[in-house]
């Protein structure tokens, strides 16, 4: 079940800790995904779990994913506005609710990682201009990332590429961008809960249990019709 996970795990890791102003002090994972403007795009996501293509909405305080999996269609939906986050399963119209903080112990606890960069030059990418930076990211129980990232204006990182090891040492090439970026307003709706779907609400749970009982749904969730 945790394929669907895949895509999150290996975007925040990239992510995490790339701050893209020079005076910035390190940050979470988690503050640097929640950049300030609101934008859509298209984004693709490489790794040794596969890769993964999708649409992406964001707005300060909300994201939503939808992305394709061997399993089918899957989305997470990120509400920090509101410390929720949900991960959701369209074909059968169920979703299951966490806490906002649970997604980054389901992601390894990897929005622990620092960074030390530098900056190396202006490029375009994909058609979008943005700063290229070389990274060097630490993280927790050894985790780390290496390569480079690309930034436009507003923060949006629209390319990543470089080798992300485990707390376990295991290495793995990661790749990510963004294209058909269009900044500005985007529908609020996306960011809402279907009605009439089937919700198991897991908040209470704390976050390092979170796996084990996700897993424990599964049978019912995926056996629903």
């Amino acid at each position: 079940m945790f394929r669907w996970l895949s895509p999150v795990a290996v975007v925040a890791g990239m992510v995490a800790g790339l701050a893209t102003m020079p005076a910035r002090a390190a940050e979470r994972a988690l503050d640097l995904l929640d950049v300030p403007v609101s934008y859509s795009a298209d984004f693709s996501v490489s790794s040794d779990k596969g890769t993964y293509d999708g649409t992406v909405w964001h707005a300060p305080g909300r994201e939503r994913r939808d992305f394709t999996t061997s399993g089918g269609s899957q989305t997470v939906l990120l509400r920090r506005d509101t410390d929720s986050a949900y991960l959701m399963k369209p074909s059968q119209r169920w979703y299951v609710g966490l806490g906002f903080q649970a997604v980054g112990a389901l992601a390894g606890g990897i929005d622990g990682l620092t960074v030390n960069r530098q900056r190396v030059r202006d490029e375009t990418v994909g058609g979008i201009r943005a700063t290229r930076y070389k990274v060097a990211a630490t993280g927790p129980k050894g985790s780390r990332f290496d390569g480079d990232a690309w930034f436009t204006k507003e923060d949006i990182l629209v390319r990543a590429e470089g080798a992300l090891t485990d707390g376990n040492g295991h290495r793995s090439d990661v790749e990510t961008s963004l294209s058909n970026l269009k900044v500005g307003r985007v529908d609020e709706r996306v960011f809402e809960l279907p009605a009439g779907w089937f919700g198991m609400d897991l908040r209470s749970v704390p976050p390092d249990r979170i796996a084990q009982a996700v897993e424990g749904l599964r049978p019912m969730l995926e056996g629903r019709r």
